[in-house]
C-alpha cells in the first residue's frame, strides 16, 4: 500500500505540490492524472525518496518514507519518464548490472529471468547493443527491465507507456494486470487517458499540485456531472481549451 499524507513539496516561493493525501491499496493500479506542471513526478519523486518533502509523509507498504526510506527503496521499483541511462553499456550489460545491485544471485536462474523479460518486451535482440543506440521506446523498455527484475511490490510508474510502439503498449499493459492480480500496487501517470481509463482501478486528478478529483469511473462521473469519457471529466475538471482565442487564431474558423 502507498499512503501519502498532506504531501507538500514547495520550490522557493512555488508550490509545486500541496498538502496531496491519497491511498493505493494493495493489489490497485492507481492513475495519478494531471495537465503539466500539476505535479505528478515530484510526487513520485517525493514517494521515491529522491526529493524530501517539504512538510507531511508517506509510507509505502508501512515505511515511512522519512525514517524508513531506505526499507521503502527495497521493495519499489520505478520507472522515471525521463530515464538517464548508461549509454556505454548493453541492455544485456545494464540489466546485469541492477540486478547485482538488487545483489540477486549470479546464475543460470538469474540469466533465465532477465531473458525472459527482454524476450517478452520484445527487445532481446537488441539486448547486445550499446543503449546510445536505443529509441525512446527501446530506452523505456529497457527501463521497465530493470524496475521489474528485483520483484518489486510496489511499482511507480511515470508515462511508462510513452513512445512506446502499440505491440510494447498492449504487452506492458498485460504485465501490469498480472502484478496487480498477484498483489503489486501500482501507481502511473500517463498523459494518454484512454490508457488510465482501461487500466486504473481509481484514479486521481491534481491540479496546480492539489487533489480536485478521486475514485472509480463511475465516481469520477458523478463528480463531472454526468461526462461519459475520462477525456471530458479530465476537461471539465481541469479546464478544455480557450476555444475563442483557436478561433481567432484559425482567422474566425469555427
Amino acid at each position: 500500500m502507498i499512503e501519502a499524507m498532506g504531501l507538500t513539496k514547495m520550490f522557493s516561493e512555488f508550490t509545486a505540490v500541496n498538502e496531496l493525501s491519497f491511498q493505493v491499496a494493495t493489489g490497485e493500479i492507481y492513475g495519478l492524472l494531471g495537465p503539466n506542471g500539476s505535479g505528478k513526478s515530484t510526487t513520485m519523486r517525493m514517494l521515491l525518496g529522491l526529493l524530501k518533502p517539504t512538510s507531511g509523509t508517506a509510507k509505502i507498504m508501512g515505511h515511512d518514507i522519512k525514517t524508513e526510506i531506505v526499507a521503502a527503496k527495497r521493495i519499489m521499483g520505478y520507472v522515471p519518464e525521463e530515464a538517464v541511462l548508461p549509454e556505454r553499456l548493453t541492455g544485456w550489460e545494464y540489466v546485469n548490472y541492477v540486478s547485482d545491485i538488487w545483489r540477486i544471485e549470479r546464475g543460470p536462474e538469474r540469466e533465465e529471468e532477465i531473458d525472459e523479460i527482454l524476450t517478452l518486451l520484445d527487445i532481446k535482440d537488441a539486448s547486445d547493443d550499446l543503449i546510445e543506440t536505443y529509441s525512446k521506446g527501446m530506452s523505456r523498455k529497457i527501463g521497465l527491465v530493470a524496475a521489474l527484475i528485483h520483484q518489486p511490490q510496489v511499482l511507480i510508474l511515470d508515462e511508462v507507456q510513452a513512445g512506446i510502439d502499440p505491440r510494447g503498449a498492449a504487452t506492458i499493459k498485460e504485465i501490469l494486470n498480472g502484478l496487480r492480480a498477484k498483489g503489486a500496487t501500482i501507481l502511473m501517470s500517463t498523459h494518454v487517458l484512454e490508457i488510465a481509463e482501461q487500466m486504473c482501478d481509481r484514479i486521481g486528478i491534481i491540479n496546480e499540485g492539489k487533489l480536485i478529483a478521486e475514485g472509480t469511473m463511475d465516481e469520477l462521473r458523478v463528480k463531472a456531472k454526468g461526462q461519459s469519457s475520462l477525456e471530458e471529466i479530465f476537461l471539465s475538471l481541469t479546464g478544455g481549451p480557450d476555444m475563442q482565442k483557436i478561433a481567432e487564431y484559425l482567422g474566425g474558423v469555427q
